[in-house]
């Protein structure tokens, strides 16, 4: 029994070293052949492999959440559809506490809610750090009327925007970057404060767009997205 039980093993490790012996060969002669390329080839896998593991130690393992949002937010969140929001450079603070909110049904929408309510606490910070630290690209796809940029500058001013969103509307704390926000994301979500189907909790947003017309809400939006 005991040498039969030995045999298995001795004519698998037989084969083994008979594997890898072949390995050499052919790498040897592949080498030989191919010189300079084969191990370029070898060096450009490990240098790879080196981006890769360090995309994972500042980004985090594999699937990250921030891959979910391409589709709508477009690539490190600068969106090039003007109907959802630019997430580059948004306060980390802001982007939390809107996750949270979408989690907790303070805000609604079929896509963040399912979202939000699958992320633990762990990955809504990581993924508003991530967004924070990347930064805002110009808002390229947004042609503006410049006659209601002029009366939508006119209007941000008169609201004092810049009390809450920083002196360039760059967003801070927990209030968003408006500076190249997508113009059809901010018209909507000014017109759903205005409405009350949105609400802040400050009540600064509802009080400042009830005072606005449909005409005004679409001046300071074309005013926002052309920054």
């Amino acid at each position: 029994m005991k040498r039969s039980a030995e045999k298995p093993r001795s004519r698998v490790k037989s084969l083994l070293l008979l594997a890898a012996g072949l390995v050499a060969v052919v790498a040897t002669a592949l080498g030989g052949s191919y010189g300079p390329e084969l191990y370029g080839l070898v060096r450009l896998g490990k240098e790879i492999d080196q981006m890769s593991a360090e995309s994972t130690r500042t980004g985090g393992q594999w699937p990250r959440a921030s891959e979910a949002c391409i589709f709508c937010h477009g690539i490190e969140g600068n969106a090039r559809a003007q109907n959802y929001p630019r997430l580059a450079g948004q306060p980390e603070a802001y982007i939390a506490k809107q996750l949270k909110a979408f989690a907790s049904g303070e805000r609604s929408d079929p896509t963040m809610t399912s979202l939000a309510l699958t992320m633990s606490e762990r990955e809504i910070e990581g993924l508003a750090a991530h967004f924070a630290k990347t930064a805002p690209l110009p808002n390229s796809t947004f042609h503006a009327d410049s006659g209601r940029v002029a009366r939508g500058d006119a209007l941000a001013k008169a609201n004092n925007c810049a009390a809450c969103h920083g002196q360039k509307l760059e967003g801070k704390d927990v209030y968003p970057r408006l500076a190249g926000q997508g113009y059809g994301y901010l018209r909507d979500q000014l017109a759903r404060f205005k409405s009350g189907e949105r609400r802040d909790p400050s009540g600064a947003m509802s009080a400042i767009a009830k005072g606005l017309s449909a005409q005004d809400i679409d001046d300071v939006a074309q005013f926002l997205a052309s920054r």
